[in-house]
């Protein structure tokens, strides 16, 4: 397999970018050209097809969206990367849609994008030796199944799913993939009909293109084959035709589009939860200053006192959700500023000790500490506040009334183990395997009246993540639950690794 000495195309508007990618390509022997916009870039991409092209998603004259229509309509198996620093959910699936083999955001290592070129070289070896194998095939199917050949075992290194049926719809050709997607766990053998095997939606698609012999067209479809998104496929579904014109069969190509989908799921959740999370202090707030504003208890203005500090708390928490969103958006693009300091933790676990004990007054709790005095780390002093402000906050906000919160350290050989232990309501074994998802909120008799947006803990294990520590739950339901935070401790900087920045 040979993905040395390959032609590529880089579309960027960014000089610096540009440069900087072909400079890393042509030190693995590629042949790179250039293209500063879109419409050069549409241009030198239609003139002759590269074997990969790298497409910025914003340009000042043409998207990159059209760019990659453009290029796609020319060569419909051009394999062309996105690069972008301002990806979002509509872009990924449009993109992808137009045929875009992947996405590359910008910052990135020269190891990043190395990987990737190789990734896609090789995909673009399998479809070149594909499509000389092609023109080898004689005109029966049925015999290309029987042949021994390079074809085979292209076909079943893929990660796509392939199937290919005759004018009768009997199996001629399928691959690993294909069962894998559909999650077929009969035996197929070749020669007998595939429709009992399909989803409906795909048999239908089949049986379209082979009973309309007058039109040949494509089809293209998404099938959900475990809803509502556990497993979502793409089926693109080709006819065959012979030299004069008649058709022979039909090749059927199954793309795994569950992470889009699921992105698709977890944008509808989150508007869901910002409509709910937002609308209710809202509307409280609204009410109290209508009620303020109309006078409608009297002319005093101590009377009204109570409401303004209600208000005040619930514009509180609604800043409060919007810190939590712009923290999750801002660890997912890796555009968190830190200033890296040495800290004691063990000072701050103090600290925020102090900042809630209003409310652990409130809850009359009981807290016992067993903390070392040298827990000293190279961190972010706000992300570490962060991380034990919200697991300190979630002890006391989901622990009984008269309950205890328990809390210890441990010097290990090469990390500072914080455990923090409750009395409050646990968690059952499905919500434990589901707690540091993103929305995520265990809901039962105790926590409908416990407000929050599901985003603390995620956004702790992102920072925790961040510093390559961990942190790990045990909880049995009515009886508590228990918090073990692992921080490195810290150790001699390596050196920085030059990356690509717009």
């Amino acid at each position: 397999m040979i993905v040395e000495n390959r032609q590529i195309l880089v579309i960027d508007d960014e000089r610096g970018m540009r440069e900087g990618i072909k400079r890393i390509l042509e030190l693995q022997g590629h042949h790179v050209d250039t293209a500063d916009n879109g419409t050069l870039g549409i241009e030198l991409g239609s003139f002759k097809e590269y074997d990969l092209y790298f497409i910025d998603l914003k340009m000042p004259d043409i998207e990159g969206t059209q760019v990659l229509r453009e290029i796609k309509l020319c060569y419909p198996e051009a394999i062309c990367i996105i690069v972008t620093a301002f990806a979002s959910i509509e872009t990924a699936v449009t993109t992808t849609r137009l045929g875009a083999y992947q996405y590359i955001s910008k910052p990135f290592t020269p190891e990043e994008l190395n990987i990737l070129v190789n990734r896609a070289l090789e995909r673009r070896w399998y479809i070149l030796e594909a499509r000389r194998l092609k023109e080898e095939q004689q005109s029966r199917l049925l015999e290309v199944a029987n042949e021994k050949s390079r074809m085979r075992t292209i076909i079943n290194a893929l990660d796509d799913g392939i199937l290919v049926v005759n004018q009768n719809g009997e199996i001629v050709l399928f691959n690993p993939g294909f069962l894998k997607l559909l999650d077929i766990k009969n035996e197929l053998k070749i020669g007998e009909t595939i429709y009992p095997f399909l989803p409906a939606e795909l048999s239908n698609q089949i049986q379209e293109i082979l009973f309309n012999r007058g039109v040949f067209k494509a089809i293209k479809q998404e099938l959900v084959v475990k809803p509502p998104a556990e497993m979502v496929i793409m089926a693109n579904t080709t006819p065959i035709l012979n030299n004069n014109n008649e058709l022979v069969g039909l090749v059927s190509v199954l793309r795994d589009i569950t992470e889009l989908k699921q992105v698709d799921v977890l944008k509808s959740q989150f508007v869901n939860m910002a409509a709910h999370e937002l609308k209710s202090p809202l509307s409280a707030v609204q009410g109290y200053l209508e009620m303020i504003a109309d006078h409608t208890l009297g002319d005093a203005p101590e009377i009204y006192d109570g409401y303004v500090n209600r208000s005040l708390e619930r514009t509180k928490s609604l800043v409060a959700l919007i810190n939590d969103l712009l923290n999750i958006s801002r660890l997912d693009a890796n555009k968190v500023r830190r200033d890296i300091v040495s800290l004691n933790l063990s000072d701050i676990i103090f600290d925020e000790l102090i900042n809630l004990k209003d409310k652990f007054f409130n809850k009359n709790l009981y807290i016992e500490l067993s903390i070392d005095n040298m827990l000293f780390v190279e961190a972010d002093e706000q992300e570490v506040r962060r991380v034990f402000k919200n697991l300190i906050s979630n002890a006391i906000k989901y622990n009984r009334d008269d309950g205890q919160i328990f809390i210890r350290t441990k010097i290990l050989a090469h990390y500072f183990l914080i455990e923090i232990r409750d009395t409050g309501i646990g968690l059952s074994p499905e919500e434990k395997d589901r707690l540091f998802e993103e929305f995520f909120r265990a809901k039962n008799k105790y926590t409908r009246r416990i407000p929050g947006t599901g985003l603390g803990l995620s956004i702790v294990k992102k920072i925790l993540d961040t510093y390559a520590g961990k942190i790990e739950i045990e909880s049995t339901f009515e009886q508590g639950s228990v918090f073990f935070v692992s921080w490195p401790k810290p150790v001699k900087s390596a050196t920085p690794v030059n990356t690509l920045n717009s």
